[in-house]
């Protein structure tokens, strides 16, 4: 039995946790669970099901051949960028590529290690994906937290 996904959602939620305050945690719940979880869900079946782009080792707890605790971390890591993209929304766009770069690399590990096995799939493709993704998801938190400091701004990179 693989407990991979167990310990990468413990530690994400470990970390989120401990960066989020609580006010947050209530304020950012609805748009956690739309973006990490119902998200996550989403992108996780088309791509095994569905276009059967990658599939994963056997894990403690999958639906439909889909980590449970995958998608559990997800969920935490989702809470953790809407708290600092509300709180520090001036860097948004480094922020943007913290977590690009994060999610890329959280990818690469466990397909090196054997327990990610990519099928029509390659890290350049989890980067631009992950960057659709986390724009998709500024734009999300945007709407349903009306944060109007983020999006499309004169000057993103902070320069003036």
């Amino acid at each position: 039995m693989n407990y991979y996904w167990l310990i990468q959602a413990l530690g994400y939620w470990s970390l989120t946790l401990f960066v989020v305050p609580k006010e947050y945690i209530k304020k950012l719940l609805l748009f956690s669970f739309v973006g990490g979880f119902i998200y996550t869900w989403v992108v996780q079946y088309m791509a095994v099901q569905i276009f059967e782009l990658w599939e994963y080792k056997s894990d403690l707890l999958t639906w439909q051949e889909i980590p449970f605790f995958f998608v559990m971390s997800w969920f935490g890591v989702t809470l953790l960028y809407g708290y600092l993209l509300m709180k520090y929304s001036k860097y948004q766009l480094y922020i943007l590529f913290l977590f690009v770069g994060w999610t890329t690399l959280a990818n690469y590990i466990p397909q090196r290690s054997g327990i990610f096995i990519a099928k029509n799939w390659s890290p350049s493709t989890t980067l631009m994906f992950a960057l659709f993704s986390h724009i998709f998801l500024l734009y999300l938190l945007k709407w349903i937290n009306g944060v109007e400091e983020i999006g499309t701004k004169d000057d993103l990179l902070n320069l003036k």
